[in-house]
This record gives C-alpha cells, sequence and structure tokens, in this order.
C-alpha cells in the first residue's frame, strides 16, 4: 500500500494538467487571429545570384543588393557542383550558347534572368517584379 500512496498525488496533478491544458487549447480556439495589413508586410521577390567567387562584377552584384537591403540568396557556382548544373540547366533553357555563358546571372522571382549586372536594370527589373505581384490575401474572422 506505501507504494500506491505517492501514486495518487502524481495522478491528481496529472489529471489537474490535462484539464488546465484543455482549457487553454479551449480558450486559445475562441481568440481572433490579428495579422499585420497588407500594405504593413514588405515582401521582396526571390533574388538568386549565380556567381563565382573571383568575379568582380559577382562581387559589384552582391555588394549592390546588401547596400540597398535587397535579400538574395548566392549560389556560386566554382565552389558547389550543384549549383554548376542549375546555372547550366537555365541557359539550357534559355538557349544561351555555350560560349556566351557566364556570371553574374540574377533570377528574380523563378521568372525575370538578367546575364551580367547593371544597376539600373536590375532595380528596373525587380521593382516591375514588386508591382507585378498579387498582394497577400487578407482574411477576416
Amino acid at each position: 500500500m506505501r507504494r500506491v500512496i505517492p501514486l495518487v498525488p502524481g495522478l491528481l496533478l496529472a489529471t489537474f494538467i490535462t484539464v488546465s491544458v484543455c482549457n487553454v487549447a479551449r480558450a486559445a480556439n475562441d481568440q481572433t487571429i490579428v495579422t499585420p495589413s497588407a500594405s504593413a508586410v514588405t515582401q521582396q521577390p526571390r533574388v538568386v545570384i549565380y556567381t563565382l567567387s573571383t568575379c568582380p562584377h559577382c562581387q559589384e552584384a552582391k555588394e549592390y543588393m546588401t547596400s540597398h537591403g535587397i535579400p538574395f540568396v548566392n549560389r556560386e557556382v566554382d565552389d558547389d557542383g550543384e549549383h554548376m548544373q542549375e546555372l547550366m540547366k537555365i541557359y539550357d533553357e534559355m538557349k544561351v550558347p555555350t560560349e556566351k555563358r557566364g556570371v553574374p546571372l540574377i533570377v528574380i522571382s523563378d521568372k525575370i534572368r538578367l546575364q551580367g549586372f547593371n544597376k539600373e536594370k536590375f532595380q528596373q527589373e525587380l521593382d516591375k517584379s514588386l508591382t507585378q505581384r498579387p498582394s497577400p490575401a487578407v482574411t477576416k474572422p
């Protein structure tokens, strides 16, 4: 009988915790979810840049994006064979001849592809992709 007595307080505690957690979960279901308005959320298109670690034009593009607060994914093709394969696949899809392929290659929102780096052209395409994106759906409870 001695061994059963210590278990009773444990069972009471477990029951109390279970009931408390269930009440909290039920109360959470009664709450309204508040999300920021569409205008409060700044959405950037996804920017991926394929680079070589020794390429000065690649470095210029990365510095431009960093200094202007543009998030990007850098894929160095000289460090990663998979990134090189991705780059070649993109060039194949673009039907770019082998002798005209190079870096940087910038891909914006998986749609816009820019070979080389020109600040004005890049910013123009980035801005265009921002205006073409659908605004996030806002749901009301």
